[in-house]
């Protein structure tokens, strides 16, 4: 990874990121906090299916990226992790809807 993106892993040991197996991390830290290049970065990198597959798994995702990501894919909110654990808290906490 370009040592440009370290900032962004403040809390991992940056030279031990693995882009195949650390992926999932990778995309969603970049997403969450990252620049338009590193942004651009992840699209050079990785598939529409690899970046896909994060907007439905992760649940580490700010509901800006969650939002972008999900239309950027057409996903409907029950497809996506994040919609899936927010409508829990929201329900145990007495909001039903969100």
């Amino acid at each position: 990874m370009p040592t440009e993106l370290k900032k962004y892993f403040w809390d991992t040991e940056f030279e031990k990121l693995d882009l195949e197996k650390n992926k999932r991390y990778i995309i969603s830290r970049l997403y969450c906090y990252g620049d338009l290049k590193a942004i651009k970065w992840i699209k050079h990198t990785y598939t529409n299916k690899d970046i896909k597959e994060v907007a439905k798994k992760s649940r580490n995702l700010n509901p800006l990226v969650a939002n972008y990501l999900r239309q950027q894919f057409n996903l409907k909110k029950e497809e996506m992790m994040y919609y899936k654990m927010t409508k829990a808290l929201n329900y145990e906490f007495g909001r039903e809807n969100y």
